[in-house]
């Protein structure tokens, strides 16, 4: 894959400071938005590393990421708060960890061509429905908000995001179905990325372990700066223009999935 072959040939103050500009953004947006890390991160990593590396990369860090974001800004205090949300939502992270086991199965048994175009497919699918219902052209989707239908997403949710880290995109669908509440989808998605980020971390210690020594230390210190954009993330969140900032995500979501899709693609015809 010509992508991933041309890391051997880059310098590796070049591939470090790309890791940082990705970490950055990703945390800056996960600040803003409570959701966006492990996903743009991951699509971003894909074009220079194979997936189950970069999706292992982004394990460790984005497990630090949603601690950060259920444990800042509550009402209810800390155990509060997760008790709350754990007790309204537990169904919704149960069937997502669940099916993140199933995902990360997935992951490193399916052709990796395969997960590519998915991860693409419905990013690319939530860039255009999100956009779209942001202008008023068509309306935003509305799903049933049962038992069946939360187990549904659930389960599908936590398929994807454990194969290809794009599991923001189903529970936002089902989210934003449920609740207005800014807050509360916040916290009920990074009680389910948590669980997912749980259950990666286990189950691709392997990968993580192969890990040198010099990976493991650029690795520490890209998680210290993505805590640091976090945080500015989360200052900025009430200053920025919903509307804007959301059309700005699309751009490079759109962006990210359109090449991601490409070396899908290349898989297949390489």
């Amino acid at each position: 894959m010509v992508a991933v072959s041309l890391i051997s040939n880059m310098p590796d103050t070049l591939l470090y400071i790309l890791q940082l500009i990705v970490f950055a953004v990703a945390s800056l947006l996960h600040g803003l938005t409570g959701m966006g890390f492990p996903m743009i991160g991951t699509i971003a990593l894909a074009m220079l590393f194979p997936l189950p590396k970069a999706i292992a990369i982004m394990a460790f860090p984005s497990l630090i990421m949603n601690f950060i974001v259920l444990f800042t800004n509550n009402t209810r205090g800390v155990l509060g708060e997760v008790a709350y949300y754990s007790k309204k939502y537990w169904l919704l992270a149960l069937t997502s960890l669940i099916g993140s086991v199933i995902g990360i199965k997935l992951l490193l048994y399916v052709p990796a061509g395969v997960v590519y175009i998915l991860m693409a497919v419905i990013t690319l699918y939530y860039v255009i429905n999100g956009y779209l219902s942001n202008k008023g052209i068509i309306k935003g989707l509305r799903i049933p908000t049962g038992a069946v239908s939360l187990m549904v997403f659930g389960s599908v949710a936590g398929i994807v995001g454990g194969a290809t880290n794009a599991m923001s995109p189903i529970l936002m669908m089902y989210l934003f179905s449920n609740t207005n509440s800014k807050h509360e989808i916040v916290k009920a998605s990074n009680i389910c990325y948590l669980l997912s980020k749980m259950v990666q971390v286990i189950m691709l210690r392997d990968q993580i372990l192969a890990f040198s020594s010099k990976e493991l230390i650029t690795l520490a210190i890209l998680t210290t700066a993505s805590i640091l954009f976090l945080f500015i993330g989360i200052k900025l969140r009430s200053r920025v223009s919903n509307a804007k900032f959301r059309n700005a995500i699309y751009l490079i979501l759109l962006f990210l999935s359109i090449k991601v899709g490409y070396t899908g693609i290349e898989y297949f015809v390489s």
